[in-house]
């Protein structure tokens, strides 16, 4: 019986000795884990304060956010050259979404490209903040009119702040805060003839028309196909419901839209 005894001893103390063998290997693991997730989290807060100095630095060094002389890019203006914005660690981690429905070559058109965008309200407001965080390398913008009031229902950016400035300053402005790598021009002009060469040189890649008044939107198609600029016209969709009705045409297709009808597609093209 005092075998049987000595023997039942001895096994409940290698069940013992098992179970803190395996205690010390999971507190190593646990520590080990721990101490791998620690140098993680330090890692991340080093690179976000990294960032975090980068663009405040880049922001500085593009003379702010705002201001009437925000769009220029006059001399001691900073520039950034485009063809390499994704070799920036920013810029491509700002731009990861982007890069996997694209791929990386596609997306490196895009940060190359130069876009002028004239008309800046409802429409050119939402289609240029689009191209801004799609990763338009350039960006030309152009309206003679100030945001008021009730351009806040429909504008992309504008807050109650902006009433009274420029609509293309606000659009700098927030832009300048969104991604500062982006090379913005901002021009307070109303487009007419005599601003074909300021606002169309350049050979931009897109020009889009997002005007309202029907003189100034035939004077710049006119000009675009002169020039060999390949340009997206916005036409009328005021009072409109059915977004699925909407489609991407030649401007010679286009139905029930007296906007698009008063362009005289014949002296225009």
């Amino acid at each position: 019986a005092g075998v049987r005894v000595l023997g039942g001893c001895a096994g409940d103390m290698e069940e013992k000795a098992r179970q803190l063998l395996l205690l010390a290997a999971v507190a190593g693991v646990g520590a080990a884990f721990g101490a791998l997730s620690t140098a993680a989290v330090f890692s991340f807060l080093s690179r976000a304060k990294r960032r975090e100095g980068y663009v405040r630095k880049l922001l500085e060094s593009n003379g702010g956010a705002g201001g009437p002389h925000a769009g220029s890019t006059g001399p001691g203006a900073r520039l950034h050259d485009s063809s390499d914005l994704l070799s920036d660690e920013v810029v491509a981690e700002q731009l990861t979404r982007n890069i996997q429905f694209f791929g990386v070559e596609s997306q490196k058109k895009v940060t190359e490209s130069f876009v002028v965008v004239v008309g800046l309200g409802g429409v050119g407001s939402h289609a240029a903040s689009m191209l801004l965080r799609s990763g338009v390398g350039r960006l030309l913008l152009v309206d003679f009119d100030q945001v008021s009031l009730s351009s806040l229902n429909r504008h992309a950016v504008a807050t109650r702040e902006d009433v009274g400035t420029p609509k293309a300053y606000c659009l700098k402005k927030h832009f300048s805060l969104i991604y500062p790598e982006c090379q913005i021009e901002a021009r307070v002009q109303l487009y007419d003839s005599s601003a074909e060469d300021e606002i169309l040189s350049g050979q931009p890649d897109f020009v889009l028309d997002c005007i309202d008044n029907i003189d100034t939107k035939v004077s710049l198609l006119a000009a675009c196909v002169r020039r060999g600029l390949r340009v997206l016209s916005a036409m009328g969709a005021g009072a409109r419901a059915d977004p699925t009705r909407i489609r991407v045409a030649d401007l010679r297709e286009s139905s029930n839209d007296p906007l698009s009808r008063a362009v005289d597609i014949d002296n225009l093209f």
